[in-house]
């Protein structure tokens, strides 16, 4: 849990203890950090004789090796999540808040970032596909917005994708066209070059993740200010964040950069830059839509003058539309165009808790209509909560907490699906709104994410099922934090009972 930390460490010897521990945790997760890259790379080479397409045919598998690589996977997960949780325990007592141990917690991550950096993404190949996307937009008479990436596998830059073992999504993209013209602008710039371009998929990352940790200092130096260290560690050092972002280099991080930004500048009063930062968040994912109308109620409930935040709130919006207007000119087939997003919303072929509903509506007379009733089932609440946490906000507290919530809400109950990396953005607002109460959720969330990461390549190289693979990652990933969650809320709701007298 983050609290405030009583009193700051003092006396020279008590400082250098410190510091001396604080830079021996940051060596420590630097080498556990290159034996998560090895026991990745392990894993990933460790294959079953599949199409070669997907893998070398005569690199058969060894199911012994790969439990221990699984084993020692799992391991080092966990001293890398102890090392975390020394960083903020260190932080609690107050031995951070001096000279060189406070400049050591802001390097440490740092440094691990950049170590993730130089890596190229082996569980996840979302950055592969970020290319494909980017290709296929700038392939005359093809548009990534109405095409899946396989179209791609065909050319220069397909077989090269290929050589690095990419696995077609099927899907059309669903990203906002913020992110898409961003893809084709490093498609073009990178030339085919592969690696050029997943680095700079994983360098907009980086400095995203970077840029969140800094509006994160500038809110809770506002909301929570004898946390706002804490708060700002507890990101940055944060495994799940470091990985994912900078290692895997997953647009989650821009999206979420941009609606952490759209709070700041609410905090700062400047509503006009605040919906033009939300509204280029949803242009990258469009979850981030779900934050208006929180961010909408503070901005009425701090106005100056209704007149005034009329003007720009409308002055937001003109500019938006227009950035929007350029970015989809030479993509625009009209509501086509969203198609991608549309099937993204489909619970058939996921593992998430509309699937669950679908696939029993699927045995009833109502299965027609399946899917749209099963998404209705958790989309419905999540409107109902977005909406009734919107009323609750009057302050900017108020706000950074309706945001935790309506993330945690979107993960664990609509989302359609799960991917580790989708932990992030309710990670990085539950330490923006709730860091007292819920940073052990953020940190159970972090840890199940990064133990199921690998399970989706076990599936790829033939030792999983998809039903398998999918049902252990929901599992682990959102099914045990919504049941603890749940737990956590009933215990909230109880009658504390007096000490006896």
């Amino acid at each position: 849990m983050i609290v405030a930390p009583a009193q700051a460490l003092e006396g020279e010897p008590c400082i250098r203890r410190a510091e001396r521990r604080l830079l021996g945790i940051i060596v420590a997760s630097l080498g556990l950090y290159i034996a998560t890259w090895l026991l990745e790379r392990a894993i990933f080479g460790n294959r079953l004789p599949v199409p070669a397409s997907v893998a070398d045919p005569a690199n058969a598998g060894n199911r012994t090796l790969l439990l221990w690589q699984m084993t020692s996977y799992a391991v080092v997960t966990v001293f890398i999540f102890w090392a975390y949780l020394m960083v903020m325990r260190m932080c609690r007592r107050g031995e951070i808040y001096h000279g060189l141990a406070r400049r050591l917690a802001f390097a440490g991550p740092v440094l691990l970032n950049l170590l993730c950096f130089a890596w190229l993404p082996l569980l996840s190949d979302d950055a592969f596909s970020y290319l494909a996307h980017g290709v296929l937009g700038l392939i005359p008479g093809h548009n990534p917005l109405l095409e899946a990436p396989e179209a791609v596998r065909h050319t220069i830059v397909g077989s090269r994708l290929s050589a690095f073992e990419w696995r077609v999504p099927p899907d059309i993209t669903p990203y906002g066209v913020l992110w898409t013209r961003l893809e084709m602008a490093v498609a073009k710039l990178c030339a085919g070059n592969v690696v050029a371009a997943i680095l700079s998929f994983k360098a907009i990352a980086l400095a995203a993740s970077l840029g969140s940790a800094r509006m994160i200092w500038l809110i809770l130096g506002r909301t929570h200010p004898n946390l706002q260290l804490q708060g700002t560690l507890a990101y940055l050092w944060n495994p799940l964040i470091i990985i994912e972002f900078a290692g895997a280099g997953h647009n989650d991080a821009l999206m979420v950069f941009f609606s952490i930004a759209a709070m700041a500048a609410c905090v700062a009063y400047r509503p006009t830059i605040s919906i033009i930062a939300q509204l280029l968040g949803a242009m990258t994912k469009y979850t981030s839509l779900l934050f208006l109308p929180a961010q909408l109620r503070y901005l009425w409930h701090s106005r100056r003058s209704a007149a005034q935040l009329t003007l720009q709130v409308a002055t937001a919006i003109a500019v938006t539309v227009a950035v929007a207007l350029i970015l989809y000119a030479p993509l625009w087939t009209g509501l086509h165009t969203f198609q991608g997003i549309v099937r993204r919303a489909d619970p058939v072929n996921t593992v998430s808790l509309a699937s669950a509903v679908a696939r029993v509506l699927r045995h009833s007379p109502l299965e027609p209509i399946a899917g749209p009733i099963a998404m209705a089932v958790v989309t419905v609440p999540l409107v109902v909560l977005v909406a009734w946490t919107a009323l609750q906000v009057k302050n900017a507290a108020d706000l950074g907490r309706a945001c935790a919530w309506i993330s945690l809400a979107y993960l664990l109950v609509a989302s359609p699906d799960y991917w580790p990396w989708y932990a992030c953005m309710p990670i990085a607002w539950i330490m923006i709104g709730e860091p007292s109460r819920l940073f052990w959720l953020a940190l159970m969330m972090s840890l199940m994410a990064r133990l199921v990461a690998p399970v989706e390549i076990l599936h790829t190289h033939g030792y999983l099922s998809w039903p398998v693979s999918k049902a252990i990652t929901a599992a682990l990933g959102s099914l045990m934090p919504l049941i603890a969650l749940a737990g956590w809320l009933w215990r909230q709701r109880q009658p504390r009972r007096s000490p006896a007298s």
